[in-house]
């Protein structure tokens, strides 16, 4: 597990951070004035879905999130 952290993005007073979690995994944590949260684990593996975490699973933002996420990883 590296755990790096890569970069973040902002949704309100949401701020979403990415983490390089392993070799081919990222990790991404929600912070809106409570600490840190899982919000979801990505991957580069071809045929793996997304990780949601609790709530997270299914949110309308899930899609913007994993977007956003991308450009910071492709970044990297």
């Amino acid at each position: 597990m590296l755990d790096a952290y890569l970069g973040e993005f902002r949704r309100g007073p949401a701020v979403f951070s990415v983490f390089l979690f392993d070799r081919d995994s990222y990790r991404v944590e929600c912070n809106d004035g409570n600490g840190p949260s899982p919000v979801c684990l990505l991957t580069d593996r071809p045929g793996v879905k997304s990780d949601w975490h609790g709530a997270w699973n299914g949110d309308q933002w899930c899609s913007w999130i994993e977007t956003e996420a991308r450009k910071i990883i492709g970044a990297a």
